[in-house]
């Protein structure tokens, strides 16, 4: 079984969750769980991480239970990153969970023939999480291929994972091919400006980085159908996602015979149904263009 690993910080009552949807997996007591938690930030003491420290320290009911608990706080992207480093270091393949997600019964049985079935094919990640999307009446695959990363509820393999170039060596020349930049935004308009941010130190984003390497290596990531993860944090707790109902899902609860689609067949519909979800409103677009606009203007007085 591919161990499962978590990432936590000071919502005790949101990992509990998690941990109870998670053991409801038939596949749980046969599965490693590693759960690293963030530490307090600096000059504060916040008894909320002790809670979900102290929470942490009764887990039971998988094979085995593993706690990182950080010293410092070093933020959600660096705790993932790390973490995963760590990980990748002992195991070829991870499932990863932050806090504030809730998996259904059929969620680590799904995950494990997903990784299983693409393996050695062209993607890479698989998502557990799936927007709510139209789907063509004739489709019969469990899956989709989307050139997006999902970070609701996700696995990749080892060898993917060092595929990821964090410093994003080429953006200057990347953020400066309108072509690239249209085709990067395929599968959501927010996503080259993303970036962009991530590389002006406006954001902090594992998984925006993440995406962008899947990007450039051409390796789409799996989505179901139907989800098995359902996010817990649009409740406003978390860091960023605000209350909102968009992100709201058809669940699966499916066990066995899953007709996994290849990597290849990316079906138009699918894709543009997709892509409406994560487009920016004109509004943000007008931003966005004209924070491209002065980042290149700057780069071109240098």
């Amino acid at each position: 079984m591919t161990p499962v690993i978590i990432f936590a910080y000071n919502r005790k009552s949101h990992l509990e969750k998690l941990i109870k949807s998670l053991l409801l997996n038939a596949e749980a007591s046969e599965t490693d769980l590693i759960i690293f938690c963030d530490g307090q930030k600096i000059g504060t003491k916040d008894p909320k991480v002790e809670e979900v420290k102290n929470f942490i320290n009764t887990i039971i009911g998988f094979k085995s239970v593993k706690k990182v608990f950080r010293d410092k706080n070093i933020g959600l992207a660096n705790n993932i990153i790390s973490g995963l480093d760590e990980v990748f270091s002992a195991f070829d393949r991870a499932i990863v969970l932050e806090d504030d997600l809730i998996t259904t019964p059929g969620f680590l049985n799904y995950m494990n023939k997903a990784l299983d079935y693409y393996a050695d094919k062209n993607v890479f990640s698989v998502a557990g999480y799936t927007p709510r999307i139209q789907l063509p009446e004739n489709y019969n695959f469990t899956t989709y291929p989307i050139m997006r990363n999902c970070s609701w509820g996700w696995a990749t393999w080892k060898d993917r994972w060092q595929k990821v170039d964090f410093k994003v060596s080429d953006f200057s020349t990347f953020i400066a091919d309108k072509k690239q930049r249209k085709k990067f935004n395929e599968a959501g308009s927010d996503l080259w400006a993303m970036l962009l941010k991530q590389q002006l130190g406006e954001i902090n984003s594992w998984s925006i980085r993440f995406c962008y390497s899947g990007f450039k290596a051409k390796m789409p990531t799996m989505y179901p159908t139907k989800s098995f993860v359902i996010n817990n944090g649009a409740d406003g707790s978390g860091t960023h996602v605000g209350q909102t109902s968009k992100y709201d899902t058809e669940i699966s609860f499916e066990k066995e015979d899953f007709n996994f689609c290849p990597s290849t067949e990316v079906d138009k519909k699918i894709l543009k149904n997709f892509k409406t979800i994560y487009d920016c409103s004109l509004f943000r677009q007008v931003i966005n263009y004209y924070k491209l606009k002065r980042y290149l203007k700057s780069c071109s007085s240098m």
